[in-house]
């Protein structure tokens, strides 16, 4: 749960950082001040007198030297000519924009789209700016799914793990042949490579000998879609109840899975009709491979002998 903590406010952080460029940063400062200065309506464009944004490099130079000229701090006077600095120096940034043809694209991209506003911590888009419960909510959302799709996929690769390790033991009990033995006896495995003793039985069953019991290797038994206690979706919101308000009030929220009854047919020695049986799901055993098993108690099952 603490690694799913972590990745989760590790999207977020991702996810909520701007994507702007310094010359987009560049580009947002110089307009804000320029607005401040000259009013809301003006443009790099209108301020160098131009109409529109289809002006060509030499109208736009031609327009630049004339307003240069004129906005000169030498020609403001002395109380005005710290001011008259800035604007001088706001409108050379303005010329340098308009003259670069990458910078100027980005210029005209924010005009015809809009420019974001500064909010405090970065330039956001007043027309949607998504908040911090919706922005929350979403990557709450997104990480869920993708821990739920993960939770589905290690589920089938469980059942691969056990259906190998059972061909293996059977290839392993039989010689090699995938015909049981025509005396009908059950076979005693010891298989190195997780140092657990097996049983194959004579009707293709694979039992695990488990100190005084013996679990039946049941592929069939997996959940092969993720319950919703295992979800996310589920474990985040309890996991952050139990450790506060749950602790409080004394109401914590389970998060273990309550097994199913799973309907088996089996077979009497008498050969008489099949009648169904509930039997609890067996335990989930781990191997030291990290391969993964679920059995039920031999005493559920008949074999033969």
């Amino acid at each position: 749960m603490k690694f799913q903590v972590i990745l989760f406010l590790a999207v977020l952080v991702t996810f909520v950082t701007a994507n702007w460029s310094p010359e987009d940063y560049e580009i947002f400062s110089l307009n804000d001040k320029v607005k401040q200065d000259l009013g809301d309506e003006t443009t790099f464009y209108s301020w160098l007198g131009l109409s529109s944004n289809k002006a060509t490099t030499g109208e736009i130079n031609k327009a630049y030297r004339k307003l240069s000229r004129n906005l000169h701090p030498d020609k403001a006077p002395r109380v005005h000519r710290k001011q008259a600095e800035e604007r001088f120096q706001r409108l050379s940034l303005v010329g340098n924009i308009l003259k670069d043809q990458s910078l100027r694209k980005r210029y005209d991209y924010f005009l015809a789209k809009g420019f974001p506003k500064w909010k405090g911590t970065g330039y956001f888009y007043s027309k949607f700016r998504p908040g911090f419960i919706f922005t929350i909510t979403l990557l709450f959302i997104l990480v869920s799914g993708f821990h739920y799709a993960s939770l589905a996929i290690n589920r089938k690769q469980d059942i691969k793990r056990i259906v190998d390790l059972k061909s293996q033991l059977k290839n392993q009990a039989w010689g090699g042949s995938l015909v049981p033995p025509s005396d009908g006896s059950d076979r005693k495995v010891f298989n190195e490579s997780n140092g657990k003793t097996f049983i194959v039985a004579a009707d293709g069953n694979v039992y695990l000998e488990d100190n005084s019991s013996l679990l039946v290797l049941n592929e069939n038994s997996v959940r092969t879609v993720p319950h919703f206690k295992e979800s996310f979706l589920f474990r985040f919101p309890s996991y952050l109840w139990n450790i506060s308000g749950g602790k409080v009030t004394g109401s914590l929220i389970s998060t273990e899975l309550e097994e199913p009854v799973v309907e088996e047919s089996i077979a009497a020695e008498d050969n008489k009709s099949k009648k169904k049986k509930k039997s609890q799901r067996g335990d989930k055993i781990e191997l030291p491979n990290g391969k993964v098993i679920y059995g039920r108690s031999s005493g559920q099952s008949t074999r033969r002998k």
